[in-house]
């Protein structure tokens, strides 16, 4: 927060030439942040407040957002300095929207959460309201603070009823609370309806955050009109922050509540996968498609969460952190590309980038093949990993559709493949930086699909010290 205000107040002196100064002094903030949390990793897991925590768990996610940030506002500093849509304002409120998930991840405390959720929302509506020349992106920006601002409704409505019920909001002080009751006595009949209304209304707010259908209806929209590196943003980092939120709430505070929140985790994950998956066919739109495949992609997460089990939550999270990284390179290349003198919109802009650039073209081949769940690479062993702990649980049927949905869902990754080798084009398609970052950043996610375990061990010890 001290390195945030400090850039503030620099960049209000410097001129218009130098103003990308304050972007290297944010990627600065970001390696000092994650040089102190790497540094002090094990001193920081003793809480200094019980509103606020600093598990290995909580350190582990957010070495990890702020390490896929500094990735990411490589790519839009690229983008915006080429598009000459640079503004230094853009970095910091993007900083501002890392210090809410920060907030979100460490919360312990349901008011403190909602704090971090809005902090990070308003940082959000923002960054889609950027690009003030395009209709779209302010017409996105709107459909999502109204939309976001019901979400926000539910959330706080829920919290109210669990503070009349229990008279806390701190996690363990509600979990306990709900653990002396008796459900199955007709003297807590009543209690436990409120308490359920309560879980309803949080999970129905958290699910609009996450982009789980039925609360989907904002993610096409939004990801088309905003800007692709806000696009990048919007579909990463804050998808990180809510699984880790869900995670906590359903474990910690209403672990004993598995039977109603199974019911809930079991429709949205459903419902997700079967509209992503068959609204994305028809999409031509590349940036609506990687919606709708977001979309699909939370259904698989909700799935291992529905689970409850250990195994369940592990793959969940096996499979954010896979999702999160092929996506930052999917928006990223994205990002690096132009066709003539505009971004790339439509798949049809992708016709003929094999021939132009064989390397760019095999790269998102790997990228989509990996989405599909092709071994070795990483997406397989994430999808592999969600269908075993639906095995291990006995919830054979659901592993059974999860398999047949990833087969339908392949259809749109493939059409993105056949139009970049077979479909030939007069795209004037170029790069609008030297590629070498996404390159090693290609590899990098190759040698994961050979090496799952390290993912897998990190994701198992991260769950462990939940």
């Amino acid at each position: 927060m001290i390195i945030l205000s400090l850039v503030i107040v620099l960049d209000s002196f410097f001129s218009k030439n130098y103003k990308k100064i304050s972007y290297y002094f944010v990627q600065l903030s970001l390696f000092l942040c994650s040089y102190y949390i790497i540094n002090n990793f094990y001193f920081l897991n003793e809480n200094i407040s019980n509103i606020y925590n600093t598990s290995i768990f909580s350190n582990i996610f957010k070495l990890f957002i702020i390490l896929s940030l500094t990735l990411i506002l490589h790519y839009t500093y690229i983008f915006l300095q080429y598009f000459k849509k640079y503004e230094s304002e853009y970095f910091m409120i993007t900083l501002f929207a890392l210090i809410g998930m920060m907030i979100m991840v460490s919360s312990e405390h349901l008011l403190l959460l909602y704090l971090g959720i809005e902090l990070l929302s308003l940082s959000l509506y923002s960054l889609i309201a950027f690009n003030k020349n395009s209709i779209f992106s302010s017409e996105a920006a709107i459909k999502y603070y109204i939309l976001g601002a019901i979400a926000s409704g539910f959330l706080l409505f829920g919290i109210s009823l669990i503070y009349g019920l229990t008279g806390s909001l701190y996690y363990i002080e509600i979990s306990n609370q709900i653990s002396l009751l008796n459900f199955s006595s007709d003297e807590y009949t009543l209690h436990a309806v409120g308490l359920i209304f309560a879980l309803t209304f949080i999970l129905i707010s958290l699910a609009f955050k996450f982009g789980a259908a039925p609360f989907h209806m904002w993610i096409p929209d939004v990801y088309q009109g905003s800007l692709i590196p806000t696009t990048l943003l919007l579909s990463t980092v804050p998808k990180i922050a809510i699984f880790i939120i869900i995670i906590k709430i359903i474990s910690s505070i209403f672990s004993n509540l598995y039977i109603f929140w199974a019911d809930i985790l079991f429709v949205l994950s459903v419902l997700s996968i079967v509209i992503g998956n068959i609204v994305a066919i028809v999409q031509t739109n590349i940036k609506r498609m990687l919606a709708y495949s977001t979309i699909a992609n939370i259904g698989f997460i909700l799935l291992g969460i529905f689970t409850g089990s250990i195994e369940g939550y592990t793959s969940a999270m096996f499979y954010t952190i896979t999702y999160v990284l092929f996506t930052i390179a999917a928006f990223g290349l994205l990002s690096e590309l132009k066709n003539g003198e505009s971004p790339i919109e439509e798949i049809s802009d992708l016709g003929g980038l094999n021939k132009q650039y064989p390397i760019f073209a095999f790269i998102f081949m790997l990228l989509m093949l990996s989405f599909i769940g092709i071994p070795p690479l990483l997406g397989f062993h994430a999808k592999l990993f969600i269908i075993q702990a639906l095995i291990l649980t006995d919830n054979i049927l659901l592993s059974v559709f999860a398999v047949l949905m990833t087969v339908i869902g392949s259809y749109y990754y493939l059409r993105v493949i056949k139009v970049m080798y077979f479909d030939n084009s007069e795209n004037q398609l170029s790069y609008i930086s030297a590629p070498y970052i996404t390159c090693l950043y290609a590899i990098f996610l190759i040698l994961l699909g050979l090496f799952p375990d390290i993912l897998g061990q990190i994701s198992y010890y991260s769950i462990s010290n939940l």
